[in-house]
């Protein structure tokens, strides 16, 4: 077989037929190429040399195709500063809602306060005996002096002595203040069964000395209990060794047998005589207004 030979004119056809594409335009549709648009991305696309300078030093060198390059691999310092921004503007609006939360939490409780303004119900007229003398002894002969009242009973292990020594340190700290009205100390038993007046006389010994003890029936023990809203339960039948649950508190009593304030097992001797001072000082400025 004779070897086919091809004029050059042929090969150059051959191969100027072949689809080509360039950066710009992209495979001609036709099959050839417009010789403008080679001319124009010959002298638009970047010289070989100046893409290496571009992708080793980050923008040095280059032409259009560098200045390109060098936009899109490096952030501006406007957009920096755009982000520094904004994280502001979140930490701002963050501290205001915070702000106005407590803000409005404030507001809230002070209404609160306002609107359940007044005294509670607690306190009430008592007639029961007093056992240093055996006497019967009632609210209105405390009636001209603050009184501060706890309940609680003798054979109490460790809750009761605790309370009446923390009262007898407060009403020491409360009288070293000043010049104000004195505080008397009242204690009222919730275990009439086993404090008779001669077991509380004998107790009284252990606490303040200015502090009354108070007995009597069970009924009478009841109602005043009830009036102050205090809580207690003790076992009935003729068991002698028991305890009696109760409630702890530490209540202030005003001139005229009136409520004024209650102190909890919670606060310390230092905190009761703070806030006893400060109530006794209104309730004068406000009976003094009258």
């Amino acid at each position: 077989m004779v070897p086919i030979q091809f004029e050059a004119s042929q090969r150059r056809m051959f191969s100027d037929t072949k689809p080509k594409t360039t950066p710009e335009t992209g495979p001609s549709s036709s099959g050839s190429i417009d010789s403008n648009a080679k001319i124009a991305s010959a002298e638009e696309a970047p010289s070989s040399q100046g893409g290496n300078n571009e992708r080793k030093d980050g923008g040095a060198g280059g032409g259009g195709g560098g200045s390109k390059a060098r936009g899109q691999g490096s952030s501006k310092p406007g957009s920096k500063m755009s982000t520094w921004k904004a994280l502001l503007l979140a930490g701002l609006f963050g501290t205001g809602i915070v702000v106005y939360y407590d803000y409005e939490m404030e507001r809230v409780v002070t209404d609160t306060k306002i609107e359940s303004a007044g005294k509670p119900l607690i306190g009430g007229p008592f007639d029961l005996i007093e056992a240093s003398t055996g006497k019967r002894k009632t609210s209105e002969d405390y009636y001209g002096q603050y009184i501060l009242i706890y309940f609680g009973f003798s054979m109490c292990p460790d809750i009761c002595p605790t309370e009446l020594k923390k009262m007898g340190r407060a009403l020491n700290l409360y009288h070293s203040m000043g010049n104000g009205p004195r505080v008397k100390p009242v204690f009222i038993s919730i275990d009439p069964k086993r404090d008779t007046p001669e077991r509380l006389a004998e107790y009284s010994k252990e606490f303040h000395p200015d502090m009354d003890y108070l007995t009597g029936t069970n009924e009478e023990i009841g109602k005043v209990a009830k009036a102050f809203r205090v809580y207690f339960s003790a076992p009935e039948g003729d068991e002698d060794d028991y305890l009696v649950d109760h409630s702890i508190f530490f209540y202030l009593m005003g001139k005229n047998g009136e409520f004024l304030e209650y102190f909890g097992k919670n606060m310390t001797a230092e905190e009761v005589s703070l806030k006893m001072k400060r109530t006794v000082t209104e309730d004068m400025v406000t009976e003094n207004s009258k």
